[in-house]
């Protein structure tokens, strides 16, 4: 099957999630390193759950979903969620799978998404959130243009602790400066 460029930035291309990217969402979600830094519990996934995801998904009218793919590779995943189109704005999360993680990818894939969000579908704000321990997510949105907003504190259960949530945002009249 073809796949669908959506987003394009030199290496870095986004597209719709497909059914058949189900393995890769799970092997991405089950990977520690992944799990650590988005707060997610750690429970088995299955082929079929990830599948059921996609559909769920692609029916919601507040989500947009993607694939990020590095030179041809499937690299990670990037929702632009909580979609509000009364106030104009979203709030987007991204996994990059270990290996692809410190090239560049979620800068470029942050990037993308944030010119989508303004050029595209006319958004005011987006927002993003990383856990404290996460210094990785936080250089990526402030290259992204993005500035602190505030702390939810406990925000997630993690590897037996609670983590505070750094919320992060970008306004239309700052990405365009």
């Amino acid at each position: 099957m073809k796949q669908t460029k959506f987003l394009e930035k030199e290496d870095v291309v986004l597209r719709p999630v497909e059914k058949d990217d189900a393995e890769f969402l799970q092997e991405t979600v089950l990977e520690p390193e992944v799990r650590n830094t988005i707060g997610r519990a750690p429970k088995p996934t299955s082929i079929e759950e990830q599948k059921d995801w996609i559909e769920k998904n692609r029916k919601d009218d507040d989500l947009a979903q993607f694939l990020i793919e590095y030179k041809g590779e499937k690299a990670g995943n990037m929702t632009l969620h909580g979609l509000e189109t009364d106030y104009r704005r979203g709030e987007f999360g991204i996994s990059i799978y270990p290996d692809f993680q410190g090239k560049g990818i979620g800068t470029k894939s942050v990037k993308l998404i944030v010119k989508y969000a303004f050029e595209t579908l006319n958004l005011h704000k987006v927002k993003g959130g990383y856990l404290e321990h996460n210094s990785a997510s936080k250089r990526v949105m402030e290259k992204a243009g993005f500035r602190e907003e505030g702390t939810g504190r406990d925000f997630k259960y993690v590897d037996g602790e609670w983590k505070d949530v750094i919320w992060m945002s970008i306004l239309e009249d700052e990405y365009h400066e």
